[in-house]
């Protein structure tokens, strides 16, 4: 029994505690609220501004207008077309002392609501409301936001918020570092009918606020994000009103872009793809697929740029995307036109002379400080095989007559360029005779021979020279002035001179071990 008596008690409590608490809110309020609303609007005008008790400098009629911006959500920003969407809530707040009233003559009501509408249609407001127009607007204020109660308090003070969307136009600055970028765009807020003499405006607080608390429909998922506001008011003086000031807000909204999607969708791959590209100058020119892995690549990129294309505004600077992608393309290209001409000169030019810079500098460039050179280039073997392969010189189809040669020379006379080439010819015998023993081998003879424009390769000058000497594998000198006159008498001299060079330089760069 004891129990039930408890619970009793706490019902009724319960109950009248609410009663007490709703007490405000009677039958009597409706009656109340009707005659106060009937009272302030009678001879209210709508179009004329308040009273207020401000005293400032160019004019103590009117009424300050007190303005907040809430903003929610960044709904969407179109960078190519200078279009920024804003999900705010608009706050203002003034003083009309033909709102005010006494709460005890009204059954202690404290605050009323009227009926807004925005300052072009003032015909169909029940009070007035500020004329602060958006000048930078895309769609109108009266469009954009939705038409929302105004609340009058008994002090004389009025509060009015609504909700909507700012649809701004924007001269975005700071696009330049597209996708690492920040924007900025600015609001720029004023009357449009009323200047500052009858109604200024100033700052509720810092002017702006953000919804912090709220979690608002996919804010994790979107593109920008605000990473500050900055608010700024001024007064502009006008050639057609010169003694009445026009107050102007500026808020300048800084967005953040969420740049990642970007780097692995754009930069990553185009980065990965020039690397890539690289790879042909490690890719010996025998190899078929060189010249159109490097075209492959080259288009790839143009694909990616394509691609990024969408994303990136149209503007008259230069962005930062834009400048990477062209300096990946010109890498890219480079890498081509470096394949084309290694082919080039590798199947299309009689003279393989290799200058001593280029000699020496060529170890260096591919890593190899200790080089492993070979005596005869492979672009030289290769273009005598495919290029000359019809009139080649051959083991099977040429033979040397020994001392043919030398004796048509002895029964003439010799001119002084004549007699400088046989000198230099037993110049050379003594410079490969490297034991000084007098003799030379085949595979010395067909090394050297092999570096003089003769469009032989080494392995057919051992076999014409094998065929013309068999069996001998040793050359004394007078055999090798033979083979000298038999196969560059025709030669030009400076050729002659140039093989030569060549032949001691890659003797030189060999490694010691051979």
């Amino acid at each position: 029994m004891a129990l039930c008596r408890t619970l009793c008690s706490a019902v009724l409590l319960h109950v009248w505690t609410v009663a007490s608490q709703s007490g405000a809110f009677t039958e009597s309020y409706t009656d109340d609220a009707t005659r106060l609303r009937t009272d302030l609007l009678r001879n209210y005008d709508s179009v004329v501004p308040p009273r207020s008790k401000r005293a400032v400098e160019y004019s103590k009629a009117g009424t300050d207008v007190a303005m907040e911006i809430r903003i929610f959500k960044v709904q969407g920003v179109d960078a190519s077309v200078g279009q920024m969407r804003l999900k705010v809530w608009v706050r203002m707040s003034w003083y009309d002392t033909r709102l005010s009233w006494d709460p005890a003559a009204y059954g202690n009501i404290t605050s009323t609501h009227f009926r807004g509408m925005h300052a072009t249609n003032a015909e169909n407001s029940e009070i007035w409301l500020p004329d602060v127009q958006l000048y930078n607007a895309n769609v109108g204020n009266e469009f954009s936001l939705d038409n929302a109660l105004a609340v009058a308090y008994s002090d004389g003070s009025v509060f009015w918020s609504r909700p909507g969307l700012l649809d701004t136009l924007c001269k975005f600055s700071g696009l330049v570092a597209f996708p690492h970028d920040v924007l900025k765009c600015s609001m720029e807020w004023g009357g449009w009918t009323y200047s500052g003499g009858y109604q200024g405006i100033n700052l509720s607080g810092k002017g702006y606020s953000e919804a912090t608390t709220e979690d608002t429909a996919g804010s994790s998922y979107q593109e920008y994000s605000i990473e500050g506001v900055e608010v700024e008011t001024k007064t502009n003086f006008y050639d057609a009103y010169p003694s009445e000031p026009w107050t102007l807000v500026k808020y300048t909204v800084k967005l953040g872009r969420a740049s990642f999607y970007y780097s692995l969708l754009i930069i990553f791959p185009t980065t990965l793809i020039t690397y890539l590209s690289f790879g042909v100058f490690f890719m010996s020119h025998e190899v078929g697929e060189r010249l159109s892995f490097g075209i492959t690549l080259l288009l790839v990129i143009e694909v990616m740029k394509t691609t990024g294309a969408s994303f990136v505004p149209v503007c008259g600077e230069l962005l930062w995307i834009d400048l990477f992608m062209l300096v990946n393309t010109v890498f890219c290209c480079a890498s081509l036109v470096e394949t084309m001409l290694v082919l080039f000169f590798a199947f299309h030019i009689d003279q393989h002379f290799l200058p001593k810079w280029l000699a020496w500098a060529a170890p260096w460039c591919l890593c190899r400080p200790d080089p492993n050179l070979l005596v005869e280039s492979n672009a030289g073997r290769i273009y005598r095989e495919l290029r000359h392969s019809e009139h080649k010189l051959t083991a099977s189809n040429t033979f040397i007559q020994k001392g043919a040669k030398i004796q048509e020379l002895s029964q003439s006379n010799l001119s002084a360029t004549d007699t400088e080439k046989l000198i230099f010819f037993e110049n050379l015998f003594y410079l490969l005779d490297s034991d000084s023993n007098g003799l030379i081998t085949v595979e010395d003879a067909a090394c050297m021979l092999s570096f003089v424009n003769l469009g032989l390769s080494r392995v057919v000058l051992e076999e014409i020279l094998l065929s013309a000497w068999d069996p001998k594998q040793l050359f004394d000198c007078r055999d090798f002035l033979e083979i000298c006159v038999e196969l560059m008498w025709t030669t030009p001299f400076t050729e002659i001179k140039l093989g030569t060079e060549n032949y001691i330089s890659s003797q030189k760069l060999r490694p010691k071990s051979e």
